[in-house]
């Protein structure tokens, strides 16, 4: 039996999951971030979530502080074809990450994405970066995540 994962992993781990399920990925959600080189273009899209930024601490009247994660992710695409319109396709996938990033179920009630009751709350924050790749064919797309934890 394995031990259960701490609130932070979990937390990640339902991330990618919801990720995973959101677009139609050439290289499933990863936790370890590669570098463009080393993703050839007949893998892309590919997805990686990155787990290098902020993580805070906000402490109320209570013992108990509320721990957010943010977590990055990055989406590297193919644009080389000039039929392929980089910023279209980084629309489509935005558009996917916030229709996953959604409440649904049980959530919709709450009015926050609980990542399938792992969570208290995950949601896109701050400001997505989107490079469409119209001058070298790389496109990318980085789209900040906070996970408040229980």
């Amino acid at each position: 039996m394995s031990a259960p994962l701490d609130p932070r992993n979990a937390a990640v781990a339902a991330l990618q999951q919801v990720v995973a399920q959101a677009y139609a990925w050439k290289s499933p959600p990863s936790r370890r971030l590669r570098l463009f080189a080393d993703v050839p273009a007949a893998r892309r899209p590919a997805v990686f979530l990155h787990e290098g930024g902020d993580e805070t601490y906000a402490w109320s009247s209570g013992a108990v502080a509320r721990r957010t994660i943010e977590v990055k992710i990055f989406v590297y695409i193919d644009a080389k074809d000039h039929r392929t319109i980089g910023a279209a396709q980084l629309n489509d996938i935005m558009d996917a990450l916030d229709r996953a990033l959604a409440p649904s179920g049980a959530d919709r009630a709450l009015g926050r994405n609980t990542l399938a009751g792992t969570q208290y709350m995950a949601r896109i924050t701050g400001r997505p970066v989107k490079v469409p790749g119209d001058l070298d064919g790389d496109g990318l797309l980085i789209v900040p995540v906070s996970i408040e934890l229980p």
